[in-house]
């Protein structure tokens, strides 16, 4: 097929520009329910210790907002409750930011143009993207499965982990195959297939929150993340449910190709609004430029963020009366919260602000792709402010409680800070292994909160995540905060210095 010539080419391309990346990816993905699956079979050794353990989870109402629900109280059944869906969210925002960096990103750049003057079909650049990214997923699938298998679990309920937390990044890949043929940046692009990302993740939260009887779990089966859970690898598994994987992904990804086959190359349908014919005086300050720059990302974040506000708001009340326990209560009381709707909320609004630490990431390595249009300094500027608003805009007004919800979603800002500053050090000092540096920090921190849920390292081990100290189950304080933003501080001053004192580019 003429529009698919050169896909061959192309994907080789993608694998020689993602070499460290894209193992470095399959990797952290694979080894966290490998690792898991080890840590349980020592820590419960025992079906005993593995109801009893699974009881207490179900307990605990954050455990099931970010968890699911644990449908078998076996060592299989609390391997996939435990990583199933860390695996999924661990998989679909790179998918999403894989597809896009290689449409939508090189259309912008111009060398999807000069790619395009070779013997290069029309679809080949989209079809290599998408091969790509699901060939890695399919690589995921198949050594969590396998390892899993290794260590003695079940092969069928092995299989259906795997698979399920695979299929959630091909969905999601498809989702951003959509996006990029959209806009005309890859900002907004990102900005809509990771909304709808979080959209998802947040329509899964509230239906598990109730359990399968509740008057909300309806919600679970409207969300792709939702369905990795309901696959109930190790449960009995649903092979079906694969079907709805396998129908939405068929759907995205036929409307990607309808929609790049209409457009124009570097164009999107979404409607651009064209600018005046000379530039306004408010353009001159290096903060305007890039407020200029990001504005369509910051809005497309913005919006998705006030979205979760707003569906916080609709379901608190209802969350609440499904949590009215005398120990939930208890357990909330002790984390800092009123009750445990209300630590409900404070647990989602931690995972946003997680979320913001993404694209705090994403924004300060863009500084690199802008020097070679002298607008590294303009970006730099803005980044604070950037991170700020979405931190701020993280939470509605949820039951009339804004300001003190406000204030929580506010005091994970340091933490923010510092992962910002981990990017602007490594973009000043090593450009060009500031976005391996920084994502690899960022998965470590997951990890290292991952390892001390699971009791496998210290708080003080823990304590090397800035994440630690603003933790979802511990109260709020104001020392370490003011540690954070130091550290934030000490690492973005070294970033600015090395920038200042190496060539651009």
């Amino acid at each position: 097929m003429k529009e698919l010539t050169g896909t061959g080419a192309l994907i080789r391309l993608i694998l020689r520009r993602d070499r460290l990346l894209l193992p470095l990816w399959v990797a952290v993905v694979v080894l966290v329910p490998i690792g898991i699956a080890a840590s349980f079979a020592s820590l419960y050794p025992t079906a005993e210790a593995l109801r009893a353990y699974a009881e207490e989870s179900m307990n605990t109402p954050a455990a099931v907002a970010m968890l699911g629900l644990v449908y078998n109280p076996t060592l299989g059944g609390l391997v996939a409750w435990r990583t199933g869906l860390n695996s999924a969210i661990l998989i679909a925002p790179v998918s999403i930011l894989f597809v896009i960096r290689h449409t939508r990103t090189e259309e912008e750049s111009g060398r999807r143009e000069l790619v395009g003057s070779a013997v290069v079909g029309r679809f080949a650049p989209l079809t290599a993207a998408l091969i790509v990214v699901a060939g890695a997923n399919l690589v995921i699938a198949t050594l969590i499965a396998g390892g899993l298998i290794s260590l003695g679990l079940p092969a069928a309920g092995s299989i259906a982990l795997g698979l399920s937390a695979a299929s959630a990044g091909w969905v999601f890949a498809a989702v951003a195959a959509v996006a990029a043929q959209l806009t005309q940046s890859p900002g907004p692009a990102r900005g809509i297939a990771l909304g709808v990302f979080g959209a998802s993740y947040v329509l899964r939260a509230t239906g598990d929150a109730g359990g399968e009887q509740g008057a909300l779990f309806w919600l679970s089966w409207l969300s792709p993340l939702g369905w990795v859970r309901l696959t109930r690898a190790f449960a009995g598994e649903q092979w079906w449910v694969f079907a709805l994987f396998a129908g939405l992904i068929v759907a995205l990804v036929a409307a990607a190709y309808m929609l790049s086959a209409r457009r124009d190359l570097g164009a999107g349908f979404l409607p651009q609004r064209l600018g005046p014919a000379t530039a306004s005086p408010s353009l001159r300050s290096p903060l305007a430029l890039a407020w200029r720059l990001h504005r369509g990302a910051l809005l497309a974040w913005t919006a998705g963020f006030a979205a979760f506000g707003i569906g916080l708001g609709a379901v608190a009340q209802s969350i609440s009366r499904f949590l009215e326990v005398p120990q939930l209560q208890e357990w909330a009381i002790q984390a800092g919260a009123q009750d445990a709707g209300d630590a409900y909320l404070f647990t989602i609004m931690y995972v946003l602000a997680q979320v913001v630490s993404a694209y705090a990431l994403m924004a300060t390595l863009r500084m690199r792709s802008e020097e070679t249009e002298g607008r590294a300094e303009a970006v730099l500027a803005a980044l604070g402010l950037t991170v700020g608003l979405l931190s701020g805009l993280s939470v509605g007004d949820v039951g009339g409680e804004l300001p003190r919800l406000f204030g929580r979603t506010m005091a994970a800002l340091p933490a923010v800070w510092v992962m910002t500053g981990i990017a602007a050090a490594a973009y000043g000092l090593v450009p060009r292994f500031a976005a391996a540096l920084s994502w690899s920090a960022l998965a470590l921190f997951f990890a290292l909160e991952l390892a001390w849920e699971l009791r496998q390292v210290s708080t003080s081990v823990f304590g090397l995540s800035p994440f630690a100290y603003v933790h979802w189950a511990a109260p709020i304080t104001v020392k370490p905060l003011i540690w954070l933003t130091a550290v934030a501080a000490a690492l973005i001053a070294p970033g600015l210095v090395g920038f200042r004192r190496r060539d651009i580019g």
